[in-house]
């Protein structure tokens, strides 16, 4: 009976271990791949901001003011974990992603057309 349990005990032992080895990786991975987005993002928001900058329209300039610190403040968290290798990376990635929206930008799409006010409420009156 002593054995059974000694077993039991190892068995379970090397459940936990092995549960908190994937837990960790997971944490990891999430951790790894969350800054090649964020660095994305940023660089994307960047020239977004540019763009709402030239086009001197306030809703523009408010919306894309707050997306770009948002994601250059969490990307600064981020980067206080990561490795000079990661951070490289992502820089790379983050140059990429503004060229390929200034690309955008240049083609003729709005990137905060969404903005706009398509139907906006009836300003006239009936005067009897």
């Amino acid at each position: 009976m002593k054995k059974v349990l000694i077993i039991l005990g190892i068995v379970a032992a090397a459940c936990f271990l092995f549960l908190i080895l994937f837990v960790a990786f997971v944490v990891y991975k999430i951790h790894k791949d969350r800054g090649p987005v964020l660095y994305s993002c940023a660089g994307m928001w960047t020239r977004i901001d540019e763009f709402a900058h030239q086009q001197e329209n306030t809703n523009y300039i408010v919306f894309a003011d707050g997306q770009l610190a948002m994601y250059q403040k969490i990307a600064n968290q981020w980067r206080e974990t990561a490795s000079a290798s990661e951070i490289s990376k992502c820089e790379k990635m983050q140059a990429d992603a503004y060229t390929n929206m200034d690309k955008n930008i240049r083609n003729g799409l709005n990137p905060l057309a969404y903005l706009d006010d398509t139907n906006p409420p009836s300003t006239a009156t009936s005067v009897k």
